[in-house]
């Protein structure tokens, strides 16, 4: 109980932090900390389909995460900025970068048929499991899917700021990443889409030996 009080805690506090910020990397690191919080939740709740939850969110993570941060790390080479606040218009520019960040962004918000919805809603089912025995742990649901909306408000935010609004004039000339940079980027949306819609893939052979 203390372990998923922990992971609850973290969620909404991470989430509500990466709403406020400007800086896309301190975006998505808050953003990062409060995906730890639906792992903490899964692995507090004791239960196999819990825990199973737990480690896929953490592997799904890893996988969205890497692909939010390439991206970011794309759009700061190309224009020397990091600041939402002065970008916007970049999926003109960089339409590659765009469309993996939004498959990303969607991942990480629990938006199906992504790898995230797949993942947040083995930790809900857990949850409302375990809040048959325990009403109390109801709680935990609400907060869990208040924290996946304020995520989606959050990349809302992050995607319309960066690559859907006016593009200022100083980035009209703005182009796309070497490929060198667009092929991992690719690649970890591809499994964003992969493993969303063939979890018993991941599922089957990474996470179900580490629970049994």
């Amino acid at each position: 109980l203390i372990v998923s009080i922990i992971g609850a805690i973290t969620m909404i506090l991470g989430v509500m932090m990466a709403l406020v910020q400007t800086d896309i990397k301190r975006l998505l690191g808050f953003h990062a900390i409060s995906q730890v919080g639906y792992m903490f939740l899964g692995v507090g709740l004791g239960s196999a389909l819990g825990l199973a939850g737990g480690l896929f969110h953490m592997l799904n993570n890893s996988i969205y995460k890497m692909c939010l941060f390439l991206g970011a790390g794309a759009v700061l080479y190309r224009t020397g900025t990091k600041n939402l606040e002065g970008l916007g218009g970049l999926a003109r520019n960089m339409p590659v970068t765009f469309i993996c960040s939004l498959i990303a962004a969607l991942s990480i918000s629990g938006v199906p048929p992504f790898n995230g919805f797949v993942s947040k809603w083995m930790i809900y089912t857990a949850t409302l499991q375990a809040a048959e025995s325990s009403p109390g742990y109801m709680l935990f649901v609400v907060i869990a899917m208040l924290a996946s909306i304020l995520t989606l408000a959050s990349f809302v935010k992050y995607l319309h700021g960066v690559f859907l609004t006016a593009r200022p004039e100083a980035y009209k000339d703005v182009k796309e990443v070497d490929w060198v940079m667009r092929i991992p980027m690719i690649c970890l949306a591809a499994a964003c889409i992969f493993f969303g819609l063939y979890p018993q893939f991941p599922l089957g052979y990474f996470i179900s030996p580490a629970v049994n």
